[in-house]
Formats: C-alpha cells, sequence, structure tokens
C-alpha cells in the first residue's frame, strides 16, 4: 500500500503523514528546518504531485522504485500546513502538517493575539478621535488583507470545536405545539381542551348506550380534538442568532474569494500565485463554516440577524460562552479596518510586533493621562465606503502632560532639520520614541528611544546594538553650537520573560537588561510587552519606563 513519510533531513526521524497519520513529537517539525517527503511503494509514483499550500514541491530523484521524494522547508511559519498529494487515478488526498516555532520567536497564537488586539486597539482608539464614521462590515470593494485572513483562518479551526462541544451536550427547550387529532387517538386530551374543540369542525354523537362519555357532554364529541403537547426543541434564540452568524461568515469568505479573483490582474507570478491560493482557501474556510451552519442545533431554529446578544446562556455554559469570544474575534476580522500592517504574512510577524507595541501604548497612555488629553486625528484616515485606514507611517500621538508617542519618527542629519535635532552620522528610524516637550527652548527635553524585537532568549543579545546606536547617534545643536546628545533612555520592547536575581550583576544576560536597577541605573535595557498583556499591565510598562528614564541616575 502506498505510504507518504516525512522525514527530517537533520537527524533521520521519520513520521507517517498518510493515509494515517502518526503523532510528530513537539518540536520535530519547526520552522527553519528542512524535510523530505517520501512516497513509497505507489506505481504512480512518477507523476504523483506534492502541493504545499497549494504551491507544488520540486520533485528530488527518488532512490527506489515506485517512489518519489520532494525537499520542503517550512520557512519562517509556525502553524498549520495545508498539504495535498495528487496521484494520477485517485482522489487528490488533503492533510495537514503542525510546524513549531523557532525557540527565537513565539507562537501563532502569540500571531493571533497581536492582530486581535490591533484591531481592538484600532477601534478603542479610533472613538477617541475626532472621526464619527461607522467602521463598515462586509468585503467592500478592497480585498481584505492577509493578516486579516490569517487571522480568520486560525479561528475557523477554533469555531469546529467549539460547534463540536456543544453538539454534544446542546441547549434545549420545551415547546408546546398544539396537535389535531381524530377523537379516538385523543386518549390523554383534558376536559378543557375537548370543550375548545367544539369551536371548530364537525360534532358527532354517541351512537351507544349507555353512554361513555361524561354526562356534561350530552353524548355529543368533536370529530377532531385540538390538543397541547410538549417536545423537546433546538429552537432558541441563542441557536438562531449562532446559525445567522455561521452564515453570515461563509458568505462574506464566498464574496473575499470572488473579489480577489476579480482583482487578480497582477502581473508578477509569485503574486498571482499567492492571491490564488487564498482564493482557494478562502472558498474552502467557506465550506467549513457552512458546514457548521447545517449542524441540527441550527438547522432546526429559525431565522435572526447575525448578532449575538449577551444572554444568560452565553454567560454561564462554557461552550456557548467561547462562541461568543470567538463571535467577537470574527467580527474583528471581517471589519473594515486597512493598513500597510495587515499585509503582512506570519513569517514578518516582527513588523506586526513594532505596531502592536505602539498601539498598545498609546491606548495606556490614553488611561495613564487621560483620555481628554488624547489626540488620535493623526491615525486614522477614512473613505467613502465607511472603511477606516490605520495610518503606519510616521505617526505622532499626544497622550498628555506634554508626552508624546512617535511611530517611526524620522531623524535626518542635524544641520539640515529645522529644530537642529537628528543624527550626526545617517538617517535613523527607530520603531518608537516617547518624547515631552522642553520646559525652556533650549533644553533637549525628554527623549526615550523604544526598539520593539520579537525575539527572546539569547536573540535578544544581538539587538543591543540598535539601542546603543541610537542613543550615541541622536543629538541637537544647541545655540552655543555645541552638539550634545538628546537620548534621555533606551529601552528594548521585547515579549521575552526573564528570571531576576537579586543584583543586575549578578543576572545574566539577557535578563539582566530587565533588572529595575539595571535600567533606572543606566537608563538603558528592556521592557516586557508580551501579546495577551493586560491594558493595566502595559499602561505599568509605560510608567516604569518614564519613571526609570526620568529618574535620577544612580550609576
Amino acid at each position: 500500500m502506498a505510504t507518504l513519510i516525512l522525514v527530517n533531513e537533520a537527524n533521520g526521524n521519520h513520521w507517517q503523514v498518510w493515509p494515517d497519520s502518526e503523532p510528530v513529537a513537539p518540536g520535530e517539525v519547526k520552522e527553519t528546518g528542512t524535510y523530505l517527503f517520501e512516497l513509497r511503494d505507489s506505481t504512480e509514483a512518477a507523476t504523483a504531485d506534492l502541493l504545499i499550500d497549494d504551491v507544488p514541491l520540486e520533485a528530488l530523484r527518488a532512490l527506489v522504485p515506485n517512489a518519489a521524494r520532494w525537499r520542503w522547508s517550512p520557512g519562517f511559519h509556525a502553524g498549520t500546513i495545508e498539504a495535498e498529494l495528487r496521484i494520477p487515478g485517485q482522489t487528490p488526498q488533503r492533510f495537514e502538517v503542525i510546524t513549531d516555532p523557532d525557540r527565537r520567536k513565539l507562537t501563532r497564537d502569540d500571531f493571533d493575539a497581536m492582530v486581535r488586539e490591533i484591531l481592538e486597539d484600532t477601534f478603542a482608539l479610533f472613538s477617541l478621535s475626532s472621526f464619527r464614521k461607522a467602521v463598515a462590515r462586509g468585503s467592500g470593494t478592497r480585498p481584505p488583507a492577509i493578516a486579516r485572513l490569517e487571522f480568520l483562518r486560525s479561528r475557523v479551526d477554533a469555531l469546529e470545536e467549539v460547534v463540536a462541544s456543544i453538539q454534544r451536550n446542546p441547549r434545549r427547550r420545551l415547546a408546546a405545539e398544539e396537535a389535531v387529532l381524530p377523537y379516538h387517538r385523543a386518549t390523554h386530551a383534558t376536559g378543557p381542551e375537548i370543550l375548545r374543540s367544539f369551536r371548530s369542525g364537525r360534532i358527532v354523537s354517541e351512537q351507544r348506550a349507555p353512554s361513555h362519555l361524561p354526562a356534561p357532554l350530552q353524548g355529543f364529541l368533536p370529530q377532531q380534538i385540538r390538543v397541547r403537547q410538549r417536545r423537546s426543541s433546538f429552537d432558541l434564540p441563542e441557536h438562531r442568532q449562532m446559525g445567522a452568524c455561521l452564515r453570515s461568515w461563509a458568505a462574506w469568505l464566498a464574496a473575499v474569494a470572488e473579489l480577489l479573483e476579480r482583482q487578480n490582474t497582477d502581473s508578477d507570478t509569485g503574486q498571482q500565485r499567492k492571491i490564488v491560493t487564498w482564493i482557494n482557501r478562502c472558498r474552502r474556510l467557506g465550506r467549513r463554516i457552512n458546514q457548521l451552519a447545517c449542524a441540527p442545533a441550527f438547522v432546526e431554529a429559525g431565522d435572526a440577524p447575525p448578532r449575538l446578544v449577551l444572554s444568560s446562556i452565553f454567560r454561564n455554559d462554557p461552550a456557548y460562552r467561547r462562541f461568543y469570544q470567538l463571535w467577537r474575534d470574527m467580527n474583528l476580522g471581517i471589519a473594515a479596518v486597512f493598513g500597510d500592517f495587515l499585509n503582512l504574512p506570519l513569517a514578518r510577524t516582527f513588523e506586526l510586533y513594532e505596531l502592536w507595541c505602539f498601539l498598545r501604548l498609546v491606548r495606556a497612555g490614553a488611561e495613564t493621562f487621560g483620555q481628554e488629553a488624547v489626540d488620535t486625528g493623526n491615525l486614522f484616515i477614512s473613505d467613502a465606503t465607511g472603511g477606516v485606514t490605520l495610518a503606519t507611517g510616521a505617526v505622532t500621538v499626544d497622550v498628555g502632560t506634554g508626552w508624546k508617542l512617535c511611530f517611526q519618527k524620522q531623524y535626518r542629519e542635524f544641520w539640515i532639520e529645522p529644530d537642529r535635532h537628528g543624527s550626526y552620522s545617517r538617517i535613523m528610524t527607530p520603531d518608537v520614541v516617547a518624547m515631552q516637550s522642553p520646559a525652556a527652548p533650549d533644553e533637549a527635553g525628554q527623549l526615550i528611544i523604544l526598539d520593539a524585537k520579537y525575539r527572546i532568549d539569547d536573540g535578544l543579545n544581538d539587538a543591543l546594538s540598535s539601542i546603543h546606536t541610537y542613543r550615541d547617534a541622536l543629538v541637537r545643536e544647541a545655540t552655543s553650537g555645541k552638539v550634545e546628545g538628546i537620548v534621555t533612555a533606551a529601552y528594548l520592547l521585547t515579549p521575552h520573560l526573564p528570571v531576576l536575581r537579586h543584583s543586575y550583576r549578578d543576572t545574566p544576560m539577557p535578563g539582566r537588561l530587565f533588572h529595575p536597577d539595571y535600567r533606572t541605573g543606566f537608563r538603558f535595557g528592556a521592557v516586557t510587552l508580551r501579546p495577551g498583556m493586560t491594558a493595566t499591565e502595559i499602561a505599568g510598562a509605560l510608567r516604569t519606563m518614564i519613571s526609570d528614564a526620568t529618574a535620577p541616575a544612580t550609576i
């Protein structure tokens, strides 16, 4: 029998992935590795094709007859890989391979968390801006970007798990309904039901004596008796709403696939192939969601608007509560929010992390200094179709008490800048800058450089050169002609969770960078900003950086 084997080219470990998939230990298949797929014992191996995410792999020369080989490297991709084996004369076989992240980065769940929180922050900050246009839903005329589709794709797997959990133990209700029965079958009819049935239909009289009917009926009986029955029903408001949401999402994905297909006119072959891949993915995801909508609990329920109302069932039942959370995620994913950051694939997570840090800090600034002091007008551009584009170039946001947060602020050579603030070597663009206006015109004010690095563990050691460079190269020319540094402090922003000892001198790298005494003493170091942190925790991190940077130096 033909089998498909996945082989780790580095250590020779192998697992069968088709037709019966064997479990793969965590960490065995990971990004940046190199692997071989081997099709064995197949008479059609010479003409077989293997596709990963709808892209054919280049075949290698097989070592033995009736076999085929393909080399595969996941690249910088962690998550679920869709594979398809095509053997002539057979139905294409689809299966999945899960790749683990490299130890220097975090997981696909963190990618999803960042997309979710960027969209949440966009809505929260948008509500503080001068715009009052509603954010539209649906595909519109602009195709959604990769990050949104990646995010929605990951939510579909969770949806399938939740719907399966609901189907194992769905909520029911006893529904009362009226049935019309012949008098000889209405053996359990009550007196009131018999009396009500006299109002309509034919009346028959009893022909035999003595009468078996109660005396008040005087020998008459309705030919048909209307009885009320109770039956178990799935027709709950929650099921109606859930089914409507599933059908709405499936329709949205189908519309997106059609939109991408109409706009796939790019002459770049690689770009066209990527768009075709997402067209097929959207259609498959739509079919999967349509299947969920065909579950008995949703089919039996009636129609309702595709909107969930937080009821006691959604509050108290764990499975239904999880569906409600996924509904919020799906709504974030299909909202008409645009921006260059959303065009990032999973492989460029570090760029998404930079924007995530900025928006999290802006929202934290609103909580720290007061929402009335925050000016987010520069962050958004609205269009006539109801969409909102998030500006991701050089953006400056006032967050109160003289503090500003800047995203990718560009510093040119100081002698060509009007305010004589800039670099003395080359153009520099730090990820995030926290700056406070000076008290007097000739003073430098506070300037904190924050460099976002989506790395953990030893990967942080290689990132130190950037904040060293920013701290040393950014200067200003005073009225006296003297050139002096303007950077008050410089910190890395990273998802790393450090282990600290009592003294920073005893704490090994990179944990030393996070030690409070080290940060305050040198005004240099690192701060943890990790996907999933609450707004309160982010606000605490912002206050900590400002406090460390503005406290008197102790070293």
